[in-house]
């Protein structure tokens, strides 16, 4: 499990990488379009801490990828970045894995066996996600209307 997790992040992120390294005009075109994140940002952090900036980007949420390509339009070193990737998606798989084992164990001692509320559960978790995409649609259509008259 770590070590699929590790792979997964590795090459994750050193596809944004590559990417923004080497087709930077076009992804930063497609990025300004499609994310609405402030690069200069993100760029400042990877300014300051530098290699530090690698492990610091696994824990941010909505920066994990986008920070690797920030680090690519860097133009980092690939062989300084992707050592640094490796031993960052490391512990990152590792810390995730054994908190996520650690949170699952302590929630079973809570909750007992949770077999039979897991088809409760996912039905559920469904539900909120049609009924929130249901929602963001119907306010898509409503704003698109608004917008023509």
């Amino acid at each position: 499990m770590i070590l699929i997790s590790a792979i997964a992040s590795y090459v994750g992120h050193g596809a944004f990488f590559l990417i923004a390294l080497y087709r930077r005009e076009t992804f930063l075109k497609y990025i300004q379009k499609v994310i609405k994140v402030n690069l200069l940002k993100l760029e400042s952090l990877m300014e300051r801490y530098g290699i530090a900036s690698i492990f610091i980007s696994q824990w941010l949420y909505g920066f994990r990828l986008l920070s690797a390509a920030v680090l690519g339009l860097s133009r980092m070193g690939k062989k300084k970045y992707f050592t640094f990737l490796l031993i960052s998606c490391l512990i990152w798989a590792v810390v995730c894995t054994y908190a996520g084992y650690f949170f699952g164990a302590t929630i079973k001692k809570i909750l007992g066996n949770m077999k039979k509320y897991e088809l409760p559960i996912a039905a559920g978790v469904l539900a909120v996600g049609f009924i929130l995409w249901l929602i963001r649609d119907v306010k898509k259509v409503r704003n698109s209307g608004q917008n023509k008259s």
